[in-house]
């Protein structure tokens, strides 16, 4: 038995809807929350503005580091004082850890050169996590980090 054309472009418009829903979810839900961590660092950083900032931030000794500490007021103005010019965010890949997961966010500078900001969740926010030995001078808050696919 023919099904009518009417009942498979209905089935397949259904089946976008639903996908797109899941797809909406999983950015909003999973994908967002980091990118919008970077976003409210990078503003911070425009800005000047010392408080937003050091809401935002995290200091961790290492990319693997499960102690993590607020960082105080000389970390803070030591980051503003360093020229700042908004790079892009090409990619972000997530690594489960032991004690928490960190998602990297592949960061290409103005000048080309391609590092990772790093942001986990601490509490109920996504935080900016910040080297305590800066990856490049004058750029206290990249990692470094290496292409690998």
């Amino acid at each position: 038995m023919k099904l009518p054309t009417r009942a498979s472009v209905l089935f397949f418009i259904g089946l976008f809807a639903v996908g797109s829903t899941a797809l909406g979810y999983y950015y909003y839900f999973v994908y967002s929350p980091p990118l919008e961590t970077a976003e409210s660092f990078m503003k911070a950083m425009e800005e000047g503005d010392a408080e937003a900032l050091k809401k935002v931030i995290i200091m961790g000794a290492d990319a693997d580091a499960d102690e993590l500490r607020e960082p105080n007021d000389e970390e803070v103005q030591a980051l503003l004082a360093a020229p700042f010019e908004r790079g892009r965010i090409l990619d972000q890949r997530k690594r489960e850890g032991g004690a928490r997961d960190y998602y990297y966010l592949v960061y290409r500078e103005p000048d080309a050169a391609v590092y990772a900001l790093l942001v986990t969740r601490v509490g109920d926010e996504f935080r900016l996590v910040i080297p305590e030995r800066p990856a490049r001078p004058g750029k206290g808050y990249l990692w470094d980090y290496t292409w690998t696919n």
